[in-house]
């Protein structure tokens, strides 16, 4: 029975990575994923469908690596690692905008169209300011865990500025971002008025916007789902039951937008024996 189960998984998640590479659609869709495991380690990872060409490249910052944040008004925050940490370099910008560092935290910067607004940098704070890639390079540098993080911010220690990047275009990319570290927990930080709020995230997921908040009040929409099938009905002496398998997940979503892939997330805390289904859920 296990294999079938396995071998099943196997074929979906085949299909659905055929899907991806012959149907993929011409948007800003990135979906980021947490996944808890039997013996209690967790696994994230994130896609990246991007409606313009992005040039990655693989980077590896040792310890004692120097760092100057860039603002639209010259040198901002400067800074040394502390931690060594691997990731993804894009835009020509010499920071990594999404990697892990030596002690297991991880960051993902994730487009937020029309919602993210950076602070106004002045001669006074420019020296706390970073680039909004400059921003998650500074946290896997710096930072073991989520809470380091956490206080940093909420110390008032870094901005970030709305800097314009070579390759990005005329305007500073909007971004928020999703830490995780190796203990399993997570926050969001979203640059929302100028500020940088910061969002617990025990779910483990994101994509693009409206802002955090949003997506996690719109899931009251859909607590109905469930990884069972939906029992018979009989009315008036007539049985009605489903027509196949998944009928739990009646009125799941199925197209691009930022809420409808959040909403394909597992809402429930499932048990190890629904696991196949809310691994299919996540790769909707």
């Amino acid at each position: 029975m296990l294999s079938k189960v396995i071998r099943d998984l196997i074929l979906f998640l085949a299909f659905c990575v055929l899907a991806l590479v012959f149907f993929k659609p011409h948007a800003q869709a990135c979906t980021g994923i947490m996944l808890r495991t039997a013996d209690e380690s967790f696994v994230h990872g994130r896609t990246c469908e991007f409606g313009i060409p992005i040039d990655y490249t693989a980077w590896v910052v040792p310890r004692g690596y120097e760092f100057v944040g860039k603002t639209p008004g010259g040198t901002g925050l400067k800074h040394t690692s502390k931690y060594a940490a691997v990731g993804m370099v894009s835009f020509n910008d010499g920071a990594i905008s999404d990697g892990m560092n030596e002690k297991g935290l991880s960051v993902g910067a994730f487009y937020f169209p029309t919602y993210a607004k950076y602070a106004d940098i002045t001669n006074e704070n420019r020296s706390k300011a970073l680039s909004p890639i400059d921003f998650p390079n500074w946290i896997l540098v710096q930072f073991a865990t989520v809470e380091e993080a956490r206080a940093a911010i909420e110390r008032g220690d870094v901005l970030i500025a709305p800097t314009v990047l070579e390759g990005w275009g005329a305007t500073p990319p909007p971004l928020h971002y999703i830490v995780y570290d190796a203990s399993g927990k997570c926050i969001v930080i979203e640059p929302l008025e100028g500020k940088l709020k910061i969002l617990d995230n025990p779910l483990g997921v994101i994509t693009n916007s409206p802002n955090f908040e949003w997506h996690i009040t719109n899931l009251r929409n859909y607590i109905a789902l469930n990884p069972l099938n939906v029992p018979p009905v009989e009315i008036k002496g007539m049985k009605f039951q489903q027509f196949g398998q998944g009928s739990g997940g009646l009125g799941l979503p199925g197209d691009f937008t930022p809420p409808s892939r959040f909403r394909r997330q597992p809402l429930i805390s499932a048990s190890s024996k629904f696991f196949t289904f809310s691994t299919i859920s996540t790769f909707q």
